[in-house]
């Protein structure tokens, strides 16, 4: 249901929902991938010390591909349990936010700034990192607009644009 404040924002333009379940799919891909990376890390690691400490970057490499799918794996994954039903909604004056339970409705003065910190290269985009827009709400609360959200950088460019240009 559209409520009088979404109305005040005037003119729908575009809805963008998020692929929650692909955000699923690379969490689980992600986390399996690096408890395969602590797998091998562990008895890497305990030959390298226990030796002549030969191979300790190597060891330092696994363990650098474990944390860091450990982590990409159990952040998607919250972010998949935490956030269904997740859309952006553009309108003429604002941004609409929704998730099961939740809406926020902000006008573009009611957003401070805009930090886009995505990362365009291959593991970034299979990430869903290529866009990673961190939306700051005047008075406290943020959104962030994931590349896992349809046509999310034309999305961000516009949120950015409209931000810097509102009155």
């Amino acid at each position: 249901m559209v409520g009088e404040a979404e109305r005040a924002l005037g003119a729908f333009i575009s809805s963008h929902p998020t692929d929650n379940a692909r955000r699923g799919r690379v969490a689980i891909s992600v986390l399996l991938v690096g408890l395969v990376f602590v797998a091998i890390a562990v008895p890497v690691t305990f030959a390298v010390f226990s030796e002549n400490g030969d191979g300790t970057q190597f060891a330092g490499v696994l363990w650098g591909g474990a944390v860091i799918g450990v982590y990409g794996g159990v952040s998607n994954g919250l972010r998949t349990l935490r956030r269904h039903g997740e859309v952006f909604v553009l309108c003429e004056d604002g941004l609409v936010y929704r998730r099961t339970g939740e809406t926020r409705v902000l006008p573009w003065t009611a957003i401070g700034s805009v930090v886009e910190r995505g990362q365009g290269h291959a593991l970034g985009r299979l990430m869903g990192w290529d866009v990673h827009s961190v939306i700051r709400i005047q008075g406290g609360g943020r959104l962030l607009l994931t590349g896992y959200t349809q046509d999310a950088a034309r999305l961000a460019g516009v949120i950015r644009t409209s931000v810097v240009n509102a009155p």
